[in-house]
């Protein structure tokens, strides 16, 4: 699900919260576009000044930042192996933050907004399964997997296409971390996109959920 992932946005009536992850080509207040790759071979630790605190994570290498996008107190980060674009990608790594918002929402309240919200973009089956509570750096979060069996693939109009279109649904699903900085929130997610699965037989499972997650892995907030 983009940041909720990529092709969509939604808006988590919940915590009245619109994820901006998916709104390439819509109109910003900054963008940036195929940013530098990273060094091949070389691990790369990033850090992203978001709002009040700065948010940490190893990048895995050869992984690149595809997109930026600052608008009215909310960030985000997508970044994408780097042969592969925002508009088809079967890999992505999400950073979304949400000024303020600390004291607004619990992370667990976020993630069971964000799993309500998911069914309508969902044709298929909505997996949510809690992983517990977090810490990064002393302030408290929480994890779960999300995902749905069978996704619409849907491909935003392009200077290539000059309206959208759907291909082949797909399954997709991600690890997701929510956590409460000393002001702001912050959602972290890696998702991944493939072939529709079944509810019962998920890619991605508590059992292999750290190994998943490990390259990106530790996370940091100062």
């Amino acid at each position: 699900m983009k940041c909720i992932p990529h092709s969509r946005m939604g808006l988590l009536q919940g915590a009245g919260i619109l994820m901006l992850c998916g709104l390439i080509g819509s109109e910003s207040v900054e963008a940036k576009l195929d940013m530098p790759l990273v060094e091949s071979g070389a691990s790369h630790t990033h850090v992203l000044p978001i709002f009040s605190q700065k948010l940490g994570f190893s990048l895995p290498t050869g992984w690149r930042q595809a997109y930026h996008e600052e608008r009215a107190g909310m960030f985000m980060a997508e970044f994408v192996p780097e042969q592969e674009a925002l508009n088809q990608w079967s890999a992505l790594f999400c950073v979304q933050g949400f000024k303020d918002m600390a004291e607004s929402v619990s992370p667990e309240q976020f993630l069971d907004a964000m799993a309500e919200t998911y069914q309508a973009s969902c044709d298929g089956e909505v997996i949510y399964q809690k992983l517990g509570d977090t810490q990064v750096d002393g302030h408290k979060g929480f994890q779960a997997i999300l995902g749905c069996t069978t996704m619409p693939n849907v491909h935003g109009a392009t200077q290539f296409n000059s309206s959208a279109f759907t291909s082949h649904p797909q399954g997709e699903i991600g690890y997701y971390t929510v956590v409460s900085g000393s002001k702001d929130l912050y959602l972290l997610h890696k998702s991944m996109r493939g072939e529709v699965f079944l509810a019962d037989k998920p890619p991605l499972q508590v059992a292999n959920s750290a190994d998943f997650i490990s390259a990106l892995a530790p996370y940091t907030l100062k």
